[in-house]
């Protein structure tokens, strides 16, 4: 019987464990520390000397492997020190890290627990992927995917993420390189522009959410700041465009009709309603763990399943 434990170390930090391909456990180490979106990093870890609570449900356990996820932090910098500290709690020296595979897990996440045998998955979030150096980050991809493979077509990169505010020329271009086709621009999309908006609206890290929920009260008497409300409505509106730009080119890649959607955006359940209805020619399966602690399921079931 194999046994593969998936974690994915960025926020959301979370252990997946498989046995012969099959997820038999999930959990989220926030549950049990108390910490919101616990993110392993230096300040958190307090030197490394941080214990994980959930590792503690496994140690009677042999693994066939361990595997691991995370946003791109740096491998060297922060994400190497991280996984030498898990692997001496559970007891094991090897492991696979894909330092580029945060959209491919949202991917191969959502394909898991969906009952298709193919489909296309489409990935916003809000830039977790280190596409050229360590200053272009993927914001949206698109990938093919059956049972016996996963084929990145598209990604959309943008540097945006590095100082949102600063830039005076725009640019935009598209080229292809072993197969994928890419957009590379200093714009942002989806989930990278949201998270700006909510820091326009006075929104803290994390609370997306909050901002959706009230995007709905625009044309309707409240006590809410209207100010706020213009710019949650506005991020709501741009970036549903931002996606069905995104899923305008599905065709280019595959004639399939079953489309998954994963990433971080994908937990607006109001956008995702929209996307639906405009789209009754299509399956859509929203991946139940969007966010980056699905990437523990990804990690670990594409190794068993795709390498």
């Amino acid at each position: 019987m194999r046994k593969v434990l998936g974690i994915n170390i960025s926020h959301n930090c979370s252990f997946a464990y498989f046995e012969n391909g099959i997820l038999k456990e999930y959990y989220e180490e926030d549950r049990f520390n108390k910490i919101k979106h616990f993110s392993p990093d230096e300040n958190e870890l307090a030197d490394f000397n941080y214990e994980y609570i959930v590792l503690k449900k496994f140690k009677n356990i042999i693994f066939d492997a361990v595997v691991f996820s995370s946003h791109d932090r740096g491998h060297l910098q922060l994400e190497l020190p991280i996984i030498k500290h898990v692997l001496k709690q559970v007891k094991y020296k090897k492991y696979h890290f894909l330092s580029e595979g945060h959209h491919l897990y949202h991917a191969v996440c959502g394909f898991y627990f969906s009952d298709f045998d193919e489909a296309v998955a489409l990935v916003s979030d809000g830039g977790g992927e280190c596409a050229i150096n360590n200053t272009f980050k993927t914001l949206q991809s698109i990938h093919v995917i059956n049972k016996d493979k996963i084929e990145p077509k598209y990604k959309f990169i943008s540097n945006r993420r590095v100082s949102y505010f600063n830039y005076k020329e725009k640019f935009n271009f598209e080229e292809s390189n072993n197969g994928i086709d890419y957009t590379v621009s200093n714009q942002g999309k989806a989930g990278l522009k949201y998270i700006n908006y909510l820091v326009e609206a006075g929104f803290k890290d994390h609370e997306e959410g909050q901002m959706m929920g009230i995007a709905a009260y625009k044309n309707k008497e409240t006590n809410l700041d209207k100010n706020v409300l213009e710019i949650a409505n506005k991020a709501q509106d741009e970036t549903l465009q931002d996606f069905l730009e995104l899923i305008d080119r599905v065709k280019k890649y595959s004639d399939c009709k079953n489309i998954i959607l994963s990433g971080g955006y994908h937990l607006n359940c109001s956008n995702n309603f929209k996307i639906v209805k405009k789209f009754p020619e299509y399956n859509f399966f929203v991946d139940p763990i969007a966010y980056d602690g699905g990437t523990a399921v990804g990690a670990a079931y594409h190794y068993e399943t795709y390498l």
